[in-house]
Parts: C-alpha cells; structure tokens; sequence
C-alpha cells in the first residue's frame, strides 16, 4: 500500500491515507483534523472507509468536516463507539470543547479484515489506551497502532476507559510476536519497527510484559 501521512489537529495527530497501489482505492485512518492537503488528498483519491484506532477526540477531530464531501463510511470498535458522541468521553471537554459527530457507521471486531483493493488490514484490539482501541495490520508488513505503541513509548491509560494492565497485556499479545522489520505508524509522532522497539523501548521489555 501506498502510506501517505497527516499532522493534524491541535495534537499534531498523525492520520493516514492507504491507498491500494494497484486499484486506488484507499482507507482513511484516525481523521483528527482536517488541513487543506489532507482535503486535495482524499478528494482526488477513491476513499472507501474511515478507520478509527479509537474514539478520542484529537483523532476523530476532522469526522465532521470530512463527511461534508465524502460519503465514505466511519469504522470504530464497539467499546469505543460511545465515545463519538460524548465530549467527556473523548476528552474534548477536559480542551474545553464540546466535540461529537456522528453515530459509527458501523462496528470493528477482533480479528475482522478490511479490504481495500488488493490490501488487506486485519483488525487487532489493543486496549489499554481506551477499551475499545484497536491496530490494523497489514500481515507481516506495517501496523497502524493508533495511541497504543508509540516510538520508545506506549499511549496514556489514565483517561476513561483506560489501563496500564490492559495497555501492557495488547503490548505482550500483539506486538512483541511481530517480525522486527515490521513498521509501526504510531498516532503520534515518528514511525519506527517492531525490532527498534524491542531493543529500546521499556514497556517492550521482558520484565515489564
């Protein structure tokens, strides 16, 4: 696939456009805002679905503008789903704004796959950020891993829904199993492997998972 990336919104959230090198079509991950290069982007790109590693509000941040000119449907896992139309629960009120959009589309669930042309990304639920966050993993190539695994860091788990138990358990059960020149598209900031990650960073090693 084709990975274009995004810093958007007032966190600097990092979204993703991939797009399926040999049909175009494309997926739309963690839309936390929306600039003008990420609009000329999915305008001119044949956008099938929006994915959401989670419901905060820094990653659905741009849902609403978007839906403006697309029609592509919202995807996010049913633990997080509430968390659309609920500022406290996506943390827009702790910014003081009063985000929500819409209701989701429809419901991810462990183990589901999402076609995008000749692509293939396999939902993988990764609580611990929120109970309903998840990665999606194209096999054996990339993860887009959302607020659970950052480089040399993992996401926060004291916001609701949270778990540092939770966060460590997705660590140990999804990561720590992948091939080490698996890429790793973390929600914030610089991308990094698998294999960089187990030899530097602390929550990847043996003592703490």
């Amino acid at each position: 696939m084709k990975i274009e990336r995004f810093e958007v919104g007032p966190l600097m959230t990092n979204c993703f456009l991939a797009e399926c090198e040999y049909t175009g079509e494309s997926v739309l991950i963690d839309p936390g805002g929306l600039s003008d290069r990420l609009k000329k982007s999915i305008i001119n790109s044949d956008l099938k679905t929006i994915l959401l590693t989670h419901g905060h509000f820094d990653h659905i941040g741009g849902l609403n503008d978007i839906l403006k000119f697309t029609s592509a449907p919202v995807l996010i896992h049913e633990l997080d789903a509430h968390m659309l139309t609920d500022p406290f629960q996506n943390a827009s009120s702790l910014m003081g704004i009063q985000y929500r959009t819409i209701e989701a589309s429809s419901l991810l669930s462990d183990g589901q796959e999402i076609v995008c042309g000749k692509s293939t990304l396999t939902v993988k639920h990764t609580p611990g950020h929120t109970k309903g966050s998840v990665s999606f993993v194209s096999d054996k190539e990339f993860v887009f891993a959302g607020d659970t695994l950052f480089k040399l860091s993992v996401g926060r788990w004291d916001l609701p829904g949270g778990s540092y138990a939770a966060l460590l358990e997705s660590i140990r059960k999804t990561f720590l199993p992948m091939p080490d020149y698996m890429k790793v598209y973390p929600g914030h900031g610089d991308s990094t492997t698998i294999g960089y990650e187990k030899k530097y960073n602390q929550f990847m090693a043996a003592d703490i998972v």
